[in-house]
C-alpha cells in the first residue's frame, strides 16, 4: 500500500510539474474541453509559484480569449485589462499576449457597441501596431468584420515558387482562391488532400488557385536568410502540395499581413469582378469551400 501511495504521488508531482512547464499548451488543452475553471486554477498556481512571466502572460491571453467565447464577458474584461496592465505598449517578446488583450478587447466592442466602433478601435491600434505578426492579427480582426464585398488587396507575385503567376490579363473575369498559408503550419498541410481535390474538380471550371505565404526570418525555429527559407519553402511546397500543379506560390510579405493570415491557412475567394466574397482565417471542409466555390461559379 504505501508502494502504491508512494507511486501515485510520484505521478501526480509530475504530471503538475509538466504542466507547470507548458502552462500554455495546458491551459489552451483545458479550454479546447471547455474546463475555463481548471486554466484558470492552472495559470493562478503558476503565478504563485513562479510570478508574472511570457509564460504567464500568454496564459491570461488565452484565458481572455476562453471566457469571451464562453460568453464570460466580465471576466474576460478583467483579463484583458490585467494585460494592458502588465504591457501597457507594444515589446519585444509579448507580442502575443499584447495582440490577444487586442483582439479580446475590439471582439468586446463590437459585442457592445457594433462594427463602426469595433473598426474604429482595430484601425486604430493597427496605426501604432510596428510588429509584422501583429499587424497581421489586427489586419485580421478588421478583415472578418469588414473584407467581404470589398476589392480585394493585390498580391505581389514577383518572387514566388511553383508554377510561374498568371499574368493580370489570364486571371481577368475568373474567380480567384487565394489559400494564405506558412511553410511550418502543421492546419495548411493537413489541408492540403482536400485542397487538391477542389483544385482538380475546380481548374476546368476557371478558378484560379494562388498561394501566397511569406518570409519569417525563421527555418525550424532557428533564424534563416530570405534565400535559405525560400529553399524551404519550395521543399514543402514540392512534396506536401505536390497535386497543386500549376498553381504559383507567391512569397509576399507585406501581402499576406495586408491579408491578416496571422492564423493559417487562410482562405479569401475572389469572385469574377475582383470583389472579396469569402474571408476565412481558419481550416475549412471540402463540402464548404466546394458550396462557396460553386455560389461564385455560377454567377
Amino acid at each position: 500500500m504505501k508502494l502504491r501511495v508512494t507511486v501515485l504521488s510520484v505521478l501526480v508531482i509530475g504530471s503538475l510539474n509538466v504542466f507547470a512547464a507548458n502552462l500554455v499548451s495546458g491551459v489552451r488543452m483545458k479550454l479546447s474541453a471547455g474546463d475555463l475553471a481548471s486554466g484558470i486554477a492552472a495559470v493562478e498556481d503558476y503565478k504563485r509559484d513562479t510570478g508574472v512571466d511570457a509564460e504567464y502572460l500568454n496564459a491570461v491571453g488565452w484565458l481572455a480569449r476562453g471566457a469571451q467565447l464562453l460568453h464570460q464577458n466580465e471576466l474576460a474584461n478583467r483579463y484583458v485589462a490585467e494585460l494592458h496592465r502588465e504591457i501597457p505598449e507594444e515589446k519585444t517578446g509579448l507580442i502575443v499576449p499584447f495582440g490577444a488583450a487586442i483582439e479580446v478587447e475590439g471582439r468586446q466592442i463590437f459585442a457592445n457597441e457594433g462594427r463602426g466602433a469595433a473598426l474604429v478601435y482595430f484601425r486604430g491600434a493597427l496605426a501604432h501596431a510596428k510588429d509584422p505578426a501583429l499587424r497581421s492579427r489586427i489586419n485580421k480582426n478588421i478583415h472578418m468584420l469588414s473584407l467581404e464585398g470589398q476589392a480585394a488587396p493585390p498580391i505581389n507575385t514577383s518572387d514566388y515558387v511553383g508554377a510561374a503567376p498568371l499574368s493580370s490579363d489570364a486571371m481577368k473575369g475568373k474567380p480567384v482562391l487565394l489559400f494564405l498559408w506558412a511553410q511550418g503550419c502543421g492546419d495548411c498541410k493537413a489541408q492540403s488532400p482536400s485542397l487538391v481535390r477542389v483544385w482538380q474538380r475546380y481548374r476546368s471550371k476557371g478558378l484560379v488557385l494562388v498561394a501566397p505565404t511569406r518570409y519569417y526570418g525563421t527555418v525550424d525555429e532557428k533564424p534563416a536568410t530570405p534565400a535559405e527559407e525560400k529553399e524551404r519553402v519550395a521543399k514543402v511546397w514540392g512534396e506536401i502540395y505536390a497535386g497543386l500543379e500549376g498553381v504559383t506560390a507567391p512569397i509576399d510579405t507585406d501581402g499576406h499581413i495586408a491579408y491578416g493570415a496571422s492564423a493559417t491557412p487562410t482562405f479569401v475567394l475572389i469572385d469574377k469582378k475582383g470583389v472579396v466574397r469569402l474571408y476565412a482565417p481558419t481550416r475549412l471542409s471540402e463540402d464548404e469551400l466546394s458550396r462557396r466555390i460553386d455560389s461564385v461559379l455560377a454567377e
